[in-house]
């Protein structure tokens, strides 16, 4: 069963029975659920405008970056006019949702620092935001910093973003289980890199922990194979 991110257009994947569920859906489709409502007298509308993001939006980005971002930006079911036209009265999008997707439109190396502004802002919001969304924000945030993980800052932000979405692990758990009834756990980004690093480093005994934890929360992955791995790395050490 497939389960990984998708970096061509920001979205998750995470298994058939997952997608299969309604409740994925409501969540996910950005643009299906859409209805009127005023466009801001800054002339931004569309889901920017509607979440009250038009100031960031014009002043973060030059107009040079705005134009590239909406080509660049093709959102299914839509189209990247929808992201700064239009006028909505209801989204079942979320303000983090719709930056964390729009950053895994911008990972090619001329594009992550747009796609470093979009998490940052998502960062931002991210106290007053769901489980879920904070979930899918940091495996966001690892799958575009550690692209650079030459760069010592870069690394540290990858591992940051790991502990953040593994420090989370219970909490989401519990919120799919809830929302994702009758559909096992998908993967988890920030166990599945951090494990990856770690046995990198040597370090056979963090990775084995890691996986160990991992897979007693229920999170999908190869864990048990990783574990007689590093075991047995660790043996030899």
């Amino acid at each position: 069963m497939c389960r990984q991110q998708s970096e061509a257009n920001g979205t998750i994947a995470i298994g058939a029975s997952l997608t299969h569920n309604p409740a994925y859906w409501r969540r996910m489709r950005v643009g299906l659920f859409d209805f009127l409502k005023p466009q801001s007298q800054s002339g931004v509308g569309g889901t920017i405008g509607y979440f009250g993001l038009e100031e960031w939006w014009l002043s973060a980005f030059t107009e040079g970056e705005r134009k590239h971002i909406l080509s660049v930006y093709q959102p299914m079911g839509s189209t990247s006019a929808s992201l700064v036209s239009g006028s909505l009265s209801y989204t079942s999008q979320t303000p983090v949702g719709l930056l964390w997707a729009l950053a895994g439109w911008f990972s090619k190396p001329q594009d992550r620092p747009l796609a470093h502004r979009f998490l940052a802002k998502a960062e931002e919001l991210a106290p007053d935001s769901s489980v879920l969304d904070r979930h899918f924000l940091y495996s966001q945030e690892v799958a575009i910093f550690y692209k650079d993980r030459d760069d010592p800052a870069m690394f540290d932000a990858a591992i940051d973003a790991c502990q953040k979405q593994i420090d989370l692990g219970p909490e989401a758990a519990k919120a799919f289980l809830a929302e994702y009834a009758g559909s096992p756990l998908p993967s988890h980004r920030g166990f599945e890199q951090l494990a990856i690093i770690r046995e990198k480093q040597g370090d056979y005994q963090g990775a084995i922990a890691l996986s160990e934890q991992a897979q007693s929360q229920g999170w999908s992955g190869d864990w048990e194979n990783r574990i007689e791995r590093c075991r047995k790395k660790h043996a030899k050490a």
